[in-house]
């Protein structure tokens, strides 16, 4: 049936949505550099879809923003020309040694600003103009939320108490800079601290120190905590994520930990999916091919006839460290338990 005059005139309109934009294909989402992260997106391409909102929050030192990090360097290896934003509001980013291992240091501004005006402000009527220019922004990370400071409150004692200021200021920011990044396809990603759930009873403990308005302008909502079980300190054959340094007691120096990351709220998906991963402090994600063994175990791809074999397309493993090491040794066998993990959400 032929679209009629008026459906073609209403479709002129730049708020118009491409009937035929396809959101979660391969083209449009971002990777993070873990196949597990990737699966609890729980769409078909295992990806985070351009344009939408990630707020990432733990406990400190969890790992979120070596997170946010990870997603950078996997986005400058997949866009040759993709800028990334990085707003350090707790200061960091000047004791930032190196960036994490994937990061382009061209393609990458470091702001070590609190101040709504340097980050609100800024993106709005600054970069606005710079993106409408050709300039190939394509992800945005402030962190943390939590430590931006209130417009009300600058240049105030720190006797005046502005009950409000802060969760206005992020909220009235955020209704500034959302419809920018929607309308130029430019994920942005918050992290943020987490506050006691006081009078929660039947709820969590914990939850994110953000306004009750980041529930509605994030599309995903992210747990991350740091893992802490004796095997969650070992790789999967044995090793351990420390070296030979020792301190007063005895105690070698960690390299790396593993993370526990849920999908807490998903608005265009399933929650609830939770993935294990491990960061090494200086090569970032590692171990990935531990990562397609458990997921593709865990979704039943890699079939298991008793407690000790393994099976795929064919071959027969014995033990969780011979099926992991061949997976790790043939990237075509672990893009091929991807690609049947995949199948299950498309």
């Amino acid at each position: 049936m032929a679209e009629n005059k008026w459906l073609k005139e209403l479709r002129k309109h730049d708020a118009a949505v491409e009937n035929d934009y396809d959101a979660f294909s391969e083209e449009n989402t971002l990777k993070t550099p873990s196949p597990y992260v990737n699966w609890i997106f729980a769409n078909k391409s295992h990806g985070i879809p351009k344009g939408s909102g990630v707020l990432l929050f733990s406990e400190p030192k969890a790992g979120k923003s070596l997170l946010s990090q990870a997603i950078s360097a996997q986005l400058h290896k997949d866009d040759p020309e993709g800028i990334v934003m990085y707003f350090s509001t707790e200061y960091k980013g000047k004791f930032q040694k190196g960036f994490f291992e994937g990061i382009d240091p061209n393609r990458i501004v470091m702001y070590d600003t609190s101040d709504p005006k340097d980050i609100f402000d800024y993106l709005a009527y600054t970069v606005q103009p710079m993106v409408q220019d050709g300039m190939p922004l394509r992800l945005v990370v402030i962190d943390s939320i939590t430590a931006i400071g209130g417009v009300k409150a600058q240049d105030k004692s720190i006797e005046d108490h502005l009950i409000g200021d802060k969760a206005l200021t992020i909220t009235r920011g955020l209704d500034m800079i959302i419809p920018f990044f929607k309308k130029h396809n430019i994920t942005y990603i918050t992290v943020a601290q987490v506050r006691m759930n006081i009078g929660a009873m039947h709820g969590p403990d914990i939850k994110a120190a953000v306004p009750k308005a980041c529930e509605h302008n994030h599309e995903y909502f992210i747990s991350v905590k740091r893992a802490g079980s004796a095997d969650d300190k070992k790789a999967l054959d044995g090793q351990s994520f420390e070296n030979e340094i020792k301190d007063a007691r005895g105690n070698k120096s960690l390299t790396g930990h593993k993370i526990y990351i849920k999908m807490e709220q998903n608005s265009v998906g399933t929650a609830g999916r939770a993935a294990k991963i491990t960061v090494d402090y200086k090569k970032g994600f590692i171990n990935q091919h531990e990562e397609v063994f458990e997921l593709g175990t865990n979704t039943g791809v890699i079939n298991r006839p008793n407690n000790v074999t393994y099976e795929f397309a064919g071959k027969t493993y014995r033990g969780k460290v011979e099926m992991a090491n061949a997976i790790k040794d043939d990237p075509s066998l672990a893009e091929m338990i991807l690609d049947q993990v995949k199948m299950l959400d498309s």
